[in-house]
């Protein structure tokens, strides 16, 4: 009955609702999808499980079943099930370095000082995945601004994404909503007249501008737009903001940043459960951030050159750097495995992935891309504990790169295509190196 109503302006208030009905109709749990980006590089070898290797000549792909997990992983034990550990992939289009910036998300090649040629594939999902936040993203740095634009993240050509920095404005931004005073729905609907007459005044002023200043100028009417809606949902989501939202802790307010980073996953977790979101990223460091909160008191730029900290050496310092974030990615699996969806729970329904801007070391040329995927989206990510390794970056049967794997992740949010990025001409013709990770879909 309320599908077939016109509700005018009501519409927009309920639409999260209305979605869930239709997913509900149609039995299928939304899609959800976290991105987990360290910088300095991820280093494969301490991924790997005892008795496994990769950057051979032939594919290895072996149950984790009977396999101890790395000391870093151990976390992930409960969820061995449901782990993916990906070596040798290649990535070798995008720009070596200290980062490579966009592409790492994207495929191609990016720098931090030119803004985003195409969209990354958290920027891309997160279009084709809708909800109140299309994309929510979190940064842990050394900065005190609210919002940031780290050049990771993009949903298309020039249209960098926003990351939360500070933990406190993060929330305010997410579940302030809840904080409001009075009467909120009042509040918000004053402020979507304002919105509304702001909207309408760019709208006259794009007209009597040339083509080019009028694309420019739409960006600005889309926020506009976008932030109005945004109020209007949220204040139909009261309920479910009020249950699912974080507990305002020390974390928030902490000197340390890994403290930072804790209040950002619990957000990420809440945003996820409490329906705001289907795709977050989480860029968990810069090569700025020290990690004084867990005993390590360089940063990460001089770890990678290879110093240590007090007693710890560099490479010391990277294991507990690694080991810290693989505890916040399980901690945030088992929030999402305790709340049910369907015939399942939220976990069955998401896929986190954990990777690098970097690829598999500090100063990185692109060769070796490791991934550790959590999640199997109900099945269709054909895993119930697997490593697999591709062949090394130079022997013949390497053919696989970081694109293909991005091309994979759109086929399991159902939204499939088959090239991503840009090819790397070194391997060969763009077209021998479209499609998805075959054996990796069900």
């Amino acid at each position: 009955m309320l599908k077939g109503v016109s509700l005018g302006a009501g519409a927009v208030a309920l639409a999260p609702f209305l979605r869930h009905l239709e997913a509900a109709e149609q039995q299928q749990a939304p899609k959800r999808f976290v991105f987990v980006v360290k910088s300095s590089g991820l280093q494969g070898d301490y991924l790997n499980p005892e008795g496994l290797e990769h950057r051979g000549d032939k594919v290895v792909d072996e149950s984790l079943a009977d396999r101890k997990l790395s000391d870093s992983m151990k976390s992930l034990e409960p969820f061995k099930d449901k782990l993916t550990i990906i070596q040798g992939l290649s990535g070798k289009m995008t720009l070596s370095g200290h980062s490579a910036h966009y592409g790492a998300l994207g495929g191609y090649k990016a720098s931090a000082h030119a803004p985003p040629l195409h969209a990354t594939i958290d920027g891309h999902l997160s279009e084709k995945l809708p909800s109140v936040f299309n994309h929510v993203g979190f940064k842990m740095g050394e900065g005190s601004q609210g919002v940031t634009f780290p050049a990771i993240s993009a949903k298309g050509k020039g249209q960098q994404l926003p990351f939360q920095q500070n933990p406190l404005a993060a929330f305010e931004n997410l579940f302030g909503s809840i904080l409001e005073g009075g009467d909120l729905k009042k509040k918000y609907t004053l402020t979507g007249n304002v919105l509304d007459a702001m909207s309408a005044d760019i709208t006259k002023l794009q007209k009597s501008l040339p083509g080019t200043e009028q694309e420019k100028l739409d960006h600005y009417l889309n926020g506009f737009e976008a932030l109005r809606d945004r109020r209007l949902k949220l204040v139909s989501m009261q309920n479910i903001l009020r249950e699912n939202a974080p507990e305002l802790d020390d974390k928030y307010t902490s000197r340390f940043k890994t403290h930072h980073l804790e209040a950002h996953f619990d957000m990420a977790s809440a945003a996820l459960i409490s329906g705001l979101t289907n795709v977050v990223t989480v860029h968990a460091d810069g090569l700025d951030s020290v990690y004084s909160g867990i005993g390590i008191g360089n940063n990460v730029h001089a770890i990678g050159h290879g110093a240590g900290y007090a007693t710890f050496s560099a490479q010391d310092c990277r294991n507990a750097i690694r080991t810290f974030h693989i505890d916040l990615i399980a901690t945030m699996a088992a929030k999402l495995k305790a709340v049910p969806e369907g015939d399942g729970t939220m976990l069955d329904n998401t896929i986190i992935v954990y990777t690098s801007d970097n690829a598999a070391k500090h100063h990185s040329i692109g060769a070796d891309w490791p991934m550790v995927v959590l999640g199997n989206m109900g099945g269709k990510l054909k895993s119930k504990g697997r490593y697999l390794a591709y062949p090394q970056y130079g022997r013949p049967d390497h053919k696989h790169t970081i694109c293909n794997w991005f091309t994979t992740l759109c086929h399991l949010a159902g939204v499939p295509q088959d090239l991503f990025g840009q090819p790397d001409m070194a391997l060969g013709k763009a077209k021998d190196q479209s499609g998805p990770l075959n054996e990796l879909l069900a």
